[in-house]
């Protein structure tokens, strides 16, 4: 699978979660949502801002939680695809959403591991 069409569906499994209602947007959302403990995982935008990430990271870092992370496409490819305010970071709630992800987003990894080969 190329990562063109990996992103196309990771960006599909978004909607859908958002439309489920098994997504937040924001930063602050997203903060909010893992002091509940209640992310599976967190898109963030390839330009979001350091600051944002920096916030994720440490409150996963303290909650000393396994949240994976995962870097994709633009804050406003993303936030048009969605259909909501320009943000660059997002919380998926459901655990199968988040799974079916991740999957797309390693065959990703992988290709452009052989691809370096």
């Amino acid at each position: 699978m190329t990562q063109e069409i990996a992103e196309k569906k990771i960006i599909n499994l978004l909607q859908f979660a958002r439309k489920a209602g098994k997504v937040v947007t924001g930063a602050d959302a997203c903060i909010r949502e893992l002091n509940s403990r209640g992310l599976r995982l967190i898109v963030i935008a390839n330009d979001s801002s350091d600051r944002s990430v920096r916030r994720i990271k440490h409150q996963i870092n303290e909650l000393d939680l396994t949240t994976p992370l995962m870097r994709l496409g633009s804050q406003e490819a993303l936030s048009n695809a969605l259909g909501v305010h320009q943000t660059g970071i997002y919380g998926v709630k459901d655990k199968q959403f988040a799974a079916r992800m991740l999957e797309y987003h390693s065959s990703i990894a992988n290709v452009e591991e052989q691809s370096a080969n």
